[in-house]
């Protein structure tokens, strides 16, 4: 159902937009702080960093993908539905970017579990913003991250089966055909039958009223305008392709 770890291409991703930082003249890499003030160290790593901690490129490297697994079971934890291999790496890097508790009650999450999947880029794109002087703002760093993210999850996407379904038609056309109820064909030969109906109604009761005959008339009038009103509709049909 799901993968069961991430690409190489998840691990570059990462690795990319999380940057490693403070890696000294001495080949150690250096804990430090973080925009959001938090101690980091290797690529996002914050699990138990503290001011002056230090580790070997070895040790970053593991980090890494220590993290890399733990946000993959997150991610496995909580979608009901099959993944692809990019759109478990795509959905691995959010999560390692956002943390479990924001993918879990995410908007993307839900839309994902109905079976979704067209949705889930821009429900990605969505999360590109962080807090400036207390205030909610887009940051180009994210919207590059997210843009990647979304870009990856609709590598190879996926589609639903359909064993079993209606076959489908082998000839389509680029333009709906119009509905019966806005035809112009089938609205004047709709007057023009009314009018036919009521012309022999109004015969059936000539005697019985004086203005019959001018009734017969009017109705007459009627029939004959909506022949004329169905075949121009349908020589406008014809001519536009409309069947």
């Amino acid at each position: 159902m799901h993968p069961n770890t991430v690409s190489k291409d998840c691990i570059e991703l990462v690795k990319k937009f999380e940057g490693l930082h403070k890696v000294k003249d001495d080949g150690m890499v250096h804990a430090y702080r973080c925009p959001a003030g938090k101690w980091t160290i290797s690529w996002g790593h914050c699990k138990g960093v503290r001011s002056g901690m230090k580790v070997t490129m070895a040790q970053s490297e593991q980090f890494l993908l220590d993290d890399l697994d733990e946000h993959g079971k997150i991610v496995k934890k909580y979608v009901n539905v099959p993944l692809t291999q990019s759109q478990y790496d795509a959905l691995t890097s959010f999560v390692f970017n956002l943390g479990g508790g924001n993918f879990r009650s995410s908007t993307l999450l839900k839309k994902l579990n109905k079976g979704l999947y067209d949705e889930v880029p821009e429900q990605i794109m969505r999360w590109n913003k962080a807090r400036v002087d207390g205030k909610l703002t887009p940051l180009r760093g994210l919207t590059r991250r997210r843009t990647a993210e979304a870009a990856i999850f609709s590598r190879d996407a996926q589609l639903p089966s359909d064993e079993g379904g209606p076959q489908m038609p082998q000839k389509v056309t680029a333009e709906a055909p119009k509905s019966l109820a806005k035809s112009k064909t089938m609205a004047g030969a709709g007057i023009a039958g009314a009018a036919t109906a009521m012309n022999e109604v109004a015969g059936q009761i000539q005697g019985l009223v004086s203005y019959a005959p001018m009734l017969k008339t009017v109705f007459l009038l009627c029939a004959i305008g909506g022949i004329a009103l169905a075949a121009y509709a349908r020589f406008k049909d014809n001519k536009e392709g409309i069947h």
